[in-house]
């Protein structure tokens, strides 16, 4: 990962990077979960909106926040002091926004290409859940 690319990357609107980073953490889920259990879709479907809510990103961010190298904890950060004009239903206003971290991270991750990282964090702390 040259850091002309980490560069780049950083200077994007941080909800920007959250909104991909959702998409690809709920794919994520959705493939683990299918991989998991041979059910039905409504059976999975619930299974994944336990997991891809604002309340289990909350957790899996304050996780992980610890183990965050610099690149990351420059992510979060910035993310933190991101202008949120919304909140998730049945969440606070503080796990909304550990929410929207996690999912810039991942948005981040993703776009720098560090598949492996985005996977470490997945099977260390999501995949237990499921």
């Amino acid at each position: 990962m040259g850091n002309e690319l980490k560069s780049r990357v950083k200077q994007r609107n941080m909800l920007t990077l959250a909104y991909l980073g959702d998409s690809v953490f709920t794919l994520m889920v959705r493939e683990a979960l299918v991989k998991k259990y041979d059910t039905k879709p409504n059976s999975l479907n619930k299974r994944a909106n336990e997991i891809v809510c604002a309340k289990a990103q909350a957790k899996f961010m304050e996780m992980i926040k610890p183990e965050l190298n610099t690149d990351e904890l420059d992510i979060v950060m910035r993310t933190r002091n991101a202008h949120l004009n919304s909140r998730a239903k049945n969440s606070t206003l503080t796990e909304y926004s550990l929410a929207t971290q996690f999912e810039a991270l991942i948005g981040y991750l993703y776009l720098i290409d560090d598949n492996d990282r985005i996977l470490e964090i997945f099977n260390k702390y999501v995949a237990v859940e499921l």
